[in-house]
């Protein structure tokens, strides 16, 4: 329903961001890919780097040498098994990283307006399936959806962290300028972004 691939969006999220926190004086890097730095070429660094290596992995950086007081912005649908991002969130604030989800999604994901004979594609694992009559799944897809969100929440508010679900029908600046007031006034410059979207829709 929106014009824009939600891994797309997740770019432009993670690197406005980047800019908005180097120009207050942050030290930002991309987990794996770019170390934090508070120069103004880090977001120049840090589009060539995504360029180079597509943002396709669905896992969260449980593995990154964080520092103790860190900020990690976490960017993408996070559309996996709840189990294992529930699993990395504890591991990753256990380690005194604090941080916010920013869930990316396509409008088509959550209102679910199919109807008739409809053929759903996965474009990462290449599953397929068939609904005869799209509509006669709804409501239990949508409640799956809130299910999920709801147990998102609840992990996010056990260990702290903020989240927030942005549309790509709507505006980047928005989760934009809702990321960076929530990181104004952090006591430590040390910023993460991890850029991670699974999929382009449903």
């Amino acid at each position: 329903l929106a014009a824009c691939r939600k891994i797309d969006r997740a770019v432009v999220i993670t690197l406005a961001l980047m800019d908005l926190l180097i120009r207050g004086g942050e030290r930002v890097g991309l987990v794996g890919m770019l170390r934090p730095s508070a120069q103004r070429h880090a977001v120049e660094q840090a589009a060539v780097a995504i360029a180079r290596e597509p943002l396709t992995d669905d896992a969260m950086p449980v593995d990154a040498p964080f520092t103790p007081f860190c900020e990690l912005i976490a960017v993408g649908d996070f559309l996996e098994p709840l189990t294992d991002i529930e699993s990395a969130l504890a591991t990753i604030a256990g380690r005194r990283v604090h941080g916010h989800l920013a869930q990316v999604l396509d409008p088509v994901e959550e209102t679910f307006p199919f109807i008739g004979r409809t053929e759903f594609h996965d474009p990462t694992q290449g599953l397929r399936y068939v609904a005869g009559r799209a509509e006669t799944v709804r409501d239990a897809y949508r409640a799956r959806m809130k299910e999920r969100r709801t147990r998102l929440k609840t992990v996010t508010d056990r260990i702290g962290w903020s989240q927030l679900i942005h549309h790509t029908d709507r505006p980047a600046q928005e989760p934009v300028l809702s990321l960076h007031a929530r990181l104004s006034g952090g006591s430590d410059p040390r910023t993460f972004a991890h850029a991670n979207a699974s999929g382009d829709g449903a």
